[in-house]
């Protein structure tokens, strides 16, 4: 194990500091997107959903480059410590979501994510992925919505639509992932303070209600 994390440290540092960010970036998201899944879509409608749990990367280059690679092997070192956010009412030991994923750490209910991502993640060219398409579109439109926060080209619907819709907290702003745990407003651009007047008076649509499933 040993001479196999240092194989994979001579590895990282054949790449560039921009290529490493975008790597540790790639780890907040997917971090953020199974928390959501776990503390969110908990209800009857979506457990069929659980396995597997698909994530789609797009592509920076040729397949299977190094920072492709790396990434495969990395992501199982990054996440062997996870503890997402539960509900003790929900997520009882026969819940779906529990019974695939559920471990303990420390004594504490976490999740397997090596687990939930082990097989089930994927680098893709946007023109072959229709979900890399829609979330190309989504992205435009959101930067156009933001852009348009007085509205003058009626985006500020757009905006509400997807904020109210994402199961990313309301100072998360979508398409907006750092290589820090929490966004820290010191450090943001200046469409960040955009963002926060645009998104304080929205409120979320959750896609399940809290009592238990």
């Amino acid at each position: 194990m040993k001479s196999q994390v240092q194989e994979l440290a001579r590895r990282c540092g054949n790449l560039s500091p921009e290529q490493l960010s975008r790597l540790y970036t790639y780890k907040v998201a997917v971090e953020k997107a199974l928390a959501g899944i776990c503390l969110f879509y908990h209800c009857s409608r979506y457990l069929a959903c659980y396995s597997p749990i698909k994530i789609i990367f797009d592509r920076t280059g040729r397949k299977n480059n190094r920072e492709e690679l790396v990434f495969k092997d990395i992501i199982f070192l990054w996440v062997s410590k996870n503890i997402f956010t539960s509900i003790k009412q929900i997520h009882t030991d026969d819940h779906p979501f529990v019974r695939l994923y559920g471990t303990h750490i420390e004594g504490r209910r976490a999740f397997d994510l090596g687990k939930m991502v082990r097989g089930n993640f994927d680098f893709q060219d946007s023109k072959d992925s229709w979900e890399l398409q829609l979330t190309d579109m989504l992205t435009s439109a959101w930067i156009n919505a933001v852009r348009d926060h007085n509205n003058y080209r009626g985006y500020l619907r757009v905006f509400s639509l997807l904020h109210r819709n994402t199961v990313l907290p309301a100072d998360q702003p979508i398409n907006m992932m750092s290589v820090a745990d929490v966004s820290s407003e010191k450090y943001a651009p200046p469409v960040f303070n955009i963002y926060r007047q645009l998104a304080a008076a929205q409120g979320k649509v959750l896609p399940c209600k809290w009592e238990r499933s």
